[in-house]
């Protein structure tokens, strides 16, 4: 293990900084999720990442985590993932949280910026327990809420996935099965024609791309175990996909789902949610989580709420919580 940048002890804990262009990865108490591996840290951002981690003293596993990059005189986690804040074991208490970010406050305050970003997990992907904890532990830190978004879920369970959607959605399915489509796995995906999917799917709805062409290309090829491609094809054409994120054991996270306007009656992203449901089931994946619902203005899409609750999703929230560092800023 590699000396830290900076430490800081009281009483039975540490806390560790590492400052690293690449990050080599510390020992956990937890499975981390996805966005904070080495693996996928080290391809959101070619800046220098500010690492710290927790450790309850003479034990080697760190308990808590939370990392950073800076961008311009801010410091933001996570650079580029759809969440990252503080992730932690489930015997961690208050008083360890509240030291930790106590030490991370005290490093920005001895250097020259004015704000700090967290992006949190949606609450689904924790207990209620950790969650309060971690909530209670910004706010007392001086964190505030900056935004905070309904983030839809839907809880995997043994029954049948139109046994929990609504009558409509359960017609909807029903019209896609008859007319013959197909649904399934996408294997071995060719980007481009998953980019290109995507990118005509959401300006024909007046929206952008969330990503470049060679991030989606660095997530299909350095994550295939983490990365699935569903697919609903209509004679060997596709006519809806969907690109899936094993965030952990626990959870996949349906990530930039799409579909032809010319197949809006048929309502194809039913059937499409349904095969992935039955993929968790198989995984024993508990949690498929539907995102939050934002228009390229940032503004939340009622109609694509209403669509998701339909669905059978459970609604979170997904919080960012800021803190200035210096007034005025």
């Amino acid at each position: 293990m590699e000396n830290p940048d900076f430490k800081w002890l009281e009483n039975d804990l540490e806390t560790r900084l590492y400052i690293q262009h690449s990050i080599t990865g510390i020992q956990l108490s937890f499975e981390a999720f996805l966005y904070q591996t080495k693996h996928h840290l080290n391809v959101q951002s070619s800046n220098k990442y500010f690492s710290f981690y927790l450790f309850r003293t003479g034990q080697i596993p760190s308990v808590a985590c939370i990392h950073f990059t800076k961008n311009n005189t801010n410091f933001i986690s996570p650079p580029r993932a759809p969440f990252g804040g503080i992730q932690c074991d489930e015997k961690c208490n208050a008083n360890e949280i509240n030291w930790f970010l106590r030490c991370i406050n005290n490093w920005f305050l001895s250097q020259d910026n004015y704000a700090v970003m967290i992006k949190t997990a949606p609450s689904c992907y924790d207990d209620v327990k950790t969650n309060e904890l971690l909530t209670s532990a910004y706010e007392l830190a001086g964190y505030n809420v900056t935004d905070k978004f309904i983030n839809y879920h839907i809880q995997i369970s043994p029954s049948p996935f139109f046994e929990n959607i609504t009558a409509a959605e359960v017609r909807r399915l029903a019209k896609c099965k008859k007319s013959g489509f197909r649904a399934g796995l996408y294997y071995n995906p060719d980007v481009k024609i998953v980019f290109d999917f995507i990118e005509k799917s959401r300006a024909a709805k007046g929206y952008l791309m969330s990503m470049t062409f060679e991030q989606l290309d660095i997530l299909i090829n350095k994550f295939p175990g983490q990365c699935q491609i569903f697919v609903v094809t209509d004679e060997g054409t596709i006519i809806a996909l969907t690109v899936t994120i094993v965030v952990c054991k626990k959870v996949l996270y349906n990530f930039l789902p799409a579909d032809l306007p010319a197949y809006k009656s048929f309502s194809p992203m039913v059937y499409l949610t349904e095969t992935v449901y039955n993929y968790c089931q198989k995984e024993e994946i508990t949690i498929l989580d539907l995102g939050i619902s934002l228009d390229h203005d940032g503004i939340e899409k009622p109609d694509l709420l209403k669509f998701k609750k339909n669905l059978g999703g459970k609604k979170s929230l997904k919080v960012t919580f800021e803190k200035k560092l210096k007034p005025g800023h």
